[in-house]
């Protein structure tokens, strides 16, 4: 008897494979994913935070450091203007990856090696920081529009696709997460954790030049322009014609600034204020796979009935009470600390998968690196200004501290109640007025599936 493939396993061949340009791209940009989830987990996040420790950097000084990245990347606003000119771009593109993360992990791991004093190491951490960041935004726009060619226009299957990329690039990162984790229990037990965080570094740079590689192996199709010269001007006022393309930017844009608030304080603060040890941060994000894998069926779902705009709007209301749970955590809480990044793992999988599509509903087919641009700019503004919001107010704020009961509360738990107040409004305006950021096209389908029920 033949035995008839899956549903799931037809989608799977769908989607991807190695015998047309379409679903090679797709596979690439996959195995990208992958590569790119894994690296990130020994560059970014806790062990980004956990580098800057180890030579003494405070928490203003993080701070300090973590929103150099959004006011470099402001420089994409040249970029349209350079690679709007350039048909063939892909050598340019990787050849500008490789000098990124040859600047942001390299350079950076050397560099506190040769500078001693902690203050002018904060400087050289802002100034490669800096360097590396306004050099590669200029050129990394660029990679949206050329993977951007190998979605599927079938909207089914550009949810799974979207989705499908979100398991196995959560499944990769984290279990990379959870096996750094107990590795660095093992090289703290041995008073080798600081030597084994440098070796993630240098096995990141390595993972980079494998995901460069694969990168350069896809299709490069056509880019369509409207003008062959971009000015200056036009990176921000060609994106303005479109209302629901501007739309779904402003969300884009308030996000970022919402998101930005904690970014960095909120690791250092569980490190070396709560006292979690790297394996209890790390296991919290490693069990991520588990809830992707259970709930994105029922997010699928969800999203198919209500659209991207409004799942999105519910996510973004429902996290609300799980940042209040955050606010909570402290020396004498720890309990409560696990419990809500469980429940912020159930919400986050329909809200990373419905996030995703946001700037590809509307997104005009011409100039598509012009519109990425923008995007790019105030997305990274608006980043900015979070991060910067939130390290002032640790800076105003400073080292006081008073009592809700026997839970101490200092100034960085004050950011996850500041994002819960501003996320609870925008939920509620998304699911009011979703059809004003959702096509038209789109609208008349829910609208039908609506009646039919």
């Amino acid at each position: 008897m033949k035995i008839r493939p899956s549903h799931a396993a037809l989608e799977l061949r769908q989607i991807y494979g190695w015998h047309d340009d379409q679903r090679k791209g797709r596979t690439i940009s996959l195995i990208s994913s992958l590569l790119t989830s894994v690296y990130n987990v020994f560059i970014t996040g806790v062990f980004h935070t956990g580098f800057l420790s180890m030579y003494d950097i405070d928490l203003v000084g993080v701070g300090i450091i973590s929103f150099i990245p959004p006011l470099a990347n402001c420089f994409f606003m040249f970029s349209p203007m350079i690679l709007e000119r350039i048909q063939r771009r892909k050598w340019v593109l990787v050849g500008a990856k490789i000098y990124f993360y040859a600047m942001y992990i390299l350079a950076t791991t050397i560099m506190p090696l040769i500078v001693t004093d902690t203050h002018a190491r904060v400087v050289w951490f802002c100034i490669l920081q800096f360097l590396s960041h306004a050099v590669y935004s200029i050129f990394s726009a660029g990679f949206t529009p050329w993977f951007y060619a190998f979605y599927p226009q079938d909207q089914r299957l550009r949810a799974a696709y979207i989705s499908d990329n979100q398991i196995f690039s959560s499944l990769a990162s984290n279990a990379a997460l959870l096996l750094s984790g107990f590795m660095t229990i093992a090289a703290a037990r041995a008073g080798r954790q600081n030597q084994l965080v440098l070796g993630m570094r240098y096995f990141a740079f390595v993972l980079v030049l494998l995901d460069v590689g694969m990168q350069a192996m896809a299709k490069e199709y056509p880019y369509p322009v409207r003008k062959e010269r971009v000015h200056l001007r036009e990176v921000f006022t060609l994106s303005l014609k479109h209302k629901k393309f501007m739309a779904c930017l402003l969300l884009m844009f308030v996000w970022n600034y919402i998101s930005n608030l904690n970014s960095g304080l909120w690791n250092y603060y569980l490190l070396n204020t709560v006292g979690f040890p790297y394996s209890t941060v790390t296991f919290a994000s490693a069990t991520y796979p588990i809830f992707l894998l259970l709930f994105t069926p029922m997010w699928r779902r969800v999203l198919g009935r209500y659209s991207w705009i409004r799942t999105f709007g519910l996510c973004t209301a429902v996290w609300v009470p799980t940042e209040i749970m955050m606010f909570f955590v402290s020396s004498a809480s720890k309990g409560i600390f696990l419990p809500a990044a469980m429940l912020q793992h159930v919400v986050s999988v329909g809200l990373n998968l419905s996030y995703a599509n946001v700037f590809y509903m509307n997104l005009p087919q011409e100039n598509a690196t012009t519109h990425t641009c923008f995007q790019s700019v105030f997305c990274n503004v608006f980043a900015f200004l979070g991060l910067m919001t939130g390290t002032l107010w640790c800076k105003g704020f400073g080292s006081r501290m008073f009592y809700i009961g026997a839970v101490p509360i200092t100034a960085v738990q004050f950011t996850t109640l500041f994002r819960a107040v501003t996320m609870l409004p925008l939920g509620m305006l998304l699911m009011h007025f979703w059809r004003s950021f959702t096509p038209d096209s789109e609208v008349e389908a829910m609208d039908l599936a609506a009646g039919k029920r």
